[in-house]
């Protein structure tokens, strides 16, 4: 005797699929839309030479895609007549939950280009700041690079700057010690601060390197599009500051 051939489950009434399929698929898009600035974010950090900012959050990422996937398995079942398992329907909404929980506080900060470029000319600041006040006191400073670079991570705390690479290594100030600043090398990453030192170190001139809005490298400029030069020289006839001239090294 021959075994009853297995029926097909009943299709779904199409009212039913259409009900389901609008109200998961407008989640889907609350939950995309909530979250599209880390896909956005991920695909710059990759098509880009250099970005700024924090790498994307994973977790968020895997929300997202975990909510996508499970909306196309409930329009593919939706399409074949049936109503997709319930297990599908919750993965909709834990990623949509996930996703508006982690994104409560809003943007991440610090991923955009001009809040790069403000904290490298914050930090190329701070070291000419210390630097002229040491020159005043001290009549010359340092011709060494080394000496400037010690300089330059004491102002910086430690701190690398907001650029990443491709793959999210933060890039880290440094001193690039040139002969001139009318020549400079092309291709010196963000964070580079270029330091021109006149013979006897009675003289100097510093020039940061930030980031464009392709990604790449561009000295900063200022709003009348000159470069951004800090520059310091021994006056004799000024008295000297009060204090040290901060930590620099002899």
């Amino acid at each position: 005797m021959k075994p009853a051939p297995s029926r097909a489950p009943p299709a779904s009434p199409v009212a039913l699929r259409v009900i389901h399929g609008i109200v998961f698929g407008g989640l889907t898009a609350i939950c995309v839309v909530a979250g599209m600035a880390e896909f956005e974010h991920l695909w710059r950090t990759q098509v880009q030479p250099f970005h700024a900012g924090p790498p994307p959050r994973p977790a968020l990422v895997l929300a997202m895609l975990t909510t996508v996937v499970a909306m196309g398995v409930i329009l593919v079942q939706s399409l074949r007549g049936r109503s997709a398992r319930l297990l599908w329907s919750l993965f909709v909404l834990a990623g949509l939950v996930f996703t508006l929980w982690d994104t409560h506080e809003g943007p991440v900060p610090g991923r955009s280009t001009p809040s790069a470029n403000l904290k490298i000319l914050q930090v190329a600041r701070a070291l000419h700041g210390r630097m002229v006040e040491a020159l005043q006191t001290r009549g010359a400073l340092p011709e060494d690079a080394e000496s400037w670079q010690e300089a330059l991570q004491q102002v910086a705390q430690g701190q690398p700057t907001p650029v990443r690479t491709r793959s999210f290594t933060p890039l880290p100030f440094r001193i690039q010690k040139v002969d001139s600043l009318e020549a400079l090398p092309p291709e010196a990453p963000p964070g580079t601060v270029f330091l021109y030192v006149v013979e006897g170190g009675v003289a100097y001139e510093l020039q940061a390197v930030g980031l464009s809005p392709e990604g790449g490298p561009w000295r900063l400029l200022a709003p009348n599009g000159d470069p951004v030069v800090f520059r310091g020289a021994y006056n004799p006839d000024l008295a000297p500051a009060s204090g040290e001239g901060g930590s620099v090294p002899p």
